[in-house]
């Protein structure tokens, strides 16, 4: 038996800490659910989840809104232990400040992630993903005037595209877009609080939106491709808090793959037909609907699980899938 180690993942946050962030206990509550996530992160100690930080102008940010970033205070990506964890407390201690300068600072998430080499005891071969956590229109380049504009050619959007098209070792890199504001008040194309347009095909373009999502959709919170958070239904810090934790860990189920390379699992060639699969010691028959199945199943060079069995590896960051060798494969009827 060997404990199987899942396909890494690199996470580039991006937080938006411009002056509006002080209202609706908005700062207030995305403070303590993101402390709250790097401490889940420290405490399952998963060398496969590695994480880092930039924020854009807060009070810490010696650019004051203007990058480019990162900068000089801003967290690179690594393993989250004691000293990570204390890093990235340390720079979401500041408070909310200046403009929106969205594009410089998704080009600072970009170049972090395109030029990031993993460091033991990080894995080697993740994905990368970046999340932007944002309460309002851009102050740059990025802003798009409802009716005056396309969105397909908004600088941010592209720059989403060409990144998730990148490839290795810079890329692909995915874009999770967190937008927080009063949905109700944004039909003006984010005149009023935030542009649902511009976050739902900016999430669209970075490939994290939902099938079926529509990226140009004002009037319901229902089929959005990015994850709104709306201060104006909560009305406590506390109740918005437990909003971002909620978010956050939706998309950290999101990312944290399913996929587990049997040569990171130090198991190299296999006989395929003589492999069986434990989650948390309970047998996992093969079976591509709720089990597990190889990406080849002539040469497998990795173990896919799906359905129930992936969801409950993805919801349950500290869960041990085992790799049994030398018995006969069990498979679904």
């Amino acid at each position: 038996m060997t404990q199987a180690k899942r396909q890494p993942v690199y996470l580039e946050f991006v937080l938006d800490s411009s002056g509006s962030m002080k209202q609706q206990n908005k700062w207030a509550a995305v403070v303590p659910a993101l402390n709250t996530i790097f401490t889940q992160m420290q405490t399952a100690a998963d060398p496969g989840v590695g994480a880092g930080m930039i924020v854009f102008s807060d009070s810490n940010d010696p650019t004051m809104g203007a990058g480019p970033y990162p900068s000089s205070v801003d967290v690179p990506i690594a393993f989250v232990d004691a000293t990570q964890q204390a890093a990235l407390a340390k720079r979401i201690s500041g408070n909310p400040n200046n403009s929106t300068p969205t594009h410089a600072a998704l080009m600072g998430g970009y170049s972090v992630l395109e030029g990031f080499q993993p460091k033991a005891p990080l894995l080697s071969g993740g994905k990368k993903v970046l999340v932007l956590l944002t309460d309002g229109v851009p102050t740059d380049d990025c802003m798009t005037l409802a009716g005056l504009a396309s969105y397909s050619s908004n600088a941010c959007i592209m720059e989403a595209s060409q990144e998730l098209m990148l490839a290795a070792p810079k890329g692909p890199i995915e874009t999770f877009v967190i937008g927080v504001g009063d949905f109700s008040s944004s039909a003006l194309g984010g005149l009023l609080g935030i542009d649902p347009k511009f976050l739902g095909n900016l999430a669209q373009a970075g490939g994290t939106g939902t099938q079926g999502c529509d990226p140009n959709n004002t009037t319901s919170t229902s089929n959005l491709c990015y994850f709104e958070i709306d201060p104006s239904m909560s009305p406590t810090a506390a109740s918005l808090q437990m909003q971002f934790e909620n978010t956050l860990n939706t998309i950290r189920g999101k990312v944290l793959s399913c996929t587990f390379p049997l040569q990171q699992s130090n198991l190299g060639s296999v006989d395929p037909n003589l492999v069986n699969v434990e989650v948390d010691g309970k047998t996992i028959l093969q079976d591509p609907n709720n089990g597990w199945t190889y990406d080849n199943p002539q040469t497998p060079t990795a173990i896919i699980l799906h359905g129930t069995t992936c969801n409950t590896v993805e919801n349950t960051i500290t869960v041990k899938v085992s790799i049994i060798l030398g018995c006969k494969t069990q498979m679904a009827r």
